[in-house]
């Protein structure tokens, strides 16, 4: 059942990313405006992630409260599916919005990844679980590009948010179905996350090179919809170009345990960080729409093989009863690179546009490039050495 969880998780994120800035746009909203509402659950992912995380290895009930805040995710949007009108006229309301859904959301992941990871323990693939979402992913993205059709003013309707409302409906329900991992721990202290990053030298580098990938996928992440859009495609182009990238993910994580079982870690990052560095710059430079949609693929490296180099980590660095916890603290990382990334965004897309966006993204990824290799030249463990593939 956590398979089901993952698709329609990935569902509404798909719908998030895709779509949604789009519509904001259709509906009146500036760069600023919309790149501020979008860098609400980065902001709250600072802290709030590892609060849901504490509370579920604390209560050894991680899917209750699994189940918990993805109903307080879908109720909390509500406002946005329904009132979607008002929410043109208001910023307010965009922003309230937001922050009721986000505080919700920005938990899900983490304690999903958790239970998954229960199960990578106990001899499962990571990658064959994890796909689900992929799937999920471009089910969405595609559908919803196809309902929208060619015109560009449907995206002023209703269909986008309640889109996102309605897979946000089915994360909670099919959460109802899951059970608790089994596992017997002891409960986490304060102390052991603090002796955590202490000891491990190599989560520390995960958790600073994670956060300033994430900031330079900003660009992507909120304005790659819009940026389709202002090129003249339709709506159902933006959804094929996402489902390339998260095809070539979905081939990413089934493969990563047989790659990680021969390649480095700090190589898979470093081949990460490098290919999305060449991925921005064609981002910034290509003007033919289909060689534009066909880069895309680099995101199984963007995304898939550095999420799955950082769940491998985890999973090497973190014991089982910080588990939550250790998933927790990656999430908000990253959410630092990208709520700095997210508010940045929107004003220099109001000034120069989303090739400039992309540009700067390109010189940006040499940053998280030079703390992985700052790691392999210190030797750092679980780096330089082989793991237990995830």
């Amino acid at each position: 059942m956590i398979e089901a969880v993952y698709f329609f998780l990935f569902a509404s994120v798909a719908v998030g990313m895709v779509y949604m800035p789009a519509h904001l746009r259709a509906l009146g909203f500036s760069g600023a405006q919309i790149s501020s509402a979008l860098a609400i659950a980065p902001l709250l992912s600072l802290a709030v992630p590892l609060g849901w995380a504490w509370l579920a290895d604390r209560t050894r009930r991680h899917d209750r409260v699994l189940q918990g805040i993805a109903f307080g995710a879908w109720l909390g949007f509500a406002p946005l599916a329904w009132a979607h009108g008002r929410a043109a006229q208001s910023f307010a309301l965009l922003l309230a919005g937001y922050a009721g859904y986000a505080a919700f959301f920005v938990g899900m992941g983490t304690l999903t990844d958790a239970l998954a990871v229960v199960r990578v323990r106990a001899g499962a693939v990571y990658g064959r679980i994890r796909l689900w979402g992929s799937v999920g992913h471009v089910t969405a993205a595609l559908s919803v590009g196809a309902l929208l059709g060619p015109s560009f003013p449907s995206l002023r309707g209703a269909l986008v948010p309640c889109a996102l409302w309605a897979a946000l409906g089915g994360v909670f329900l099919v959460s109802l179905w899951l059970r608790g991992s089994g596992e017997k721990a002891a409960r986490p202290r304060l102390a052991d996350v603090r002796a955590l990053l202490a000891g491990q030298p190599a989560l520390r580098l995960l958790l600073v090179a994670g956060a300033l990938h994430w900031a330079c996928m900003a660009p992507y992440n909120v304005f790659f919809g819009v940026f389709l859009h202002d090129l003249g495609l339709p709506p159902l182009d933006w959804g094929f170009a996402f489902a390339i990238g998260v095809t070539a993910e979905m081939l990413v994580l089934l493969a990563f345990h047989r790659i990680h079982a021969r390649v480095r870690l700090d190589t898979l990052l470093a081949a990460a960080f490098l290919t999305s560095a060449l991925r921005w710059l064609g981002n910034a430079t290509l003007k033919a729409p289909a060689a534009l949609i066909a880069l895309q693929a680099l995101h199984g490296m963007t995304f898939g093989m550095f999420w799955s180099a950082g769940i491998a980590l985890v999973a090497a660095t973190v014991p089982p009863e910080l588990r939550a916890t250790g998933q927790a603290l990656l999430v908000m990382a990253i959410n630092v690179g990208g709520a700095i990334g997210n508010l940045a965004v929107g004003r220099v897309y109001d000034r120069a546009g989303s090739s400039v966006l992309f540009a700067i993204a390109a010189v940006g990824e040499i940053l998280p490039l030079a703390v992985i290799l700052y790691g392999r030249r210190r030797g750092v463990a679980h780096f330089a050495r082989a793991t237990r593939p995830a």
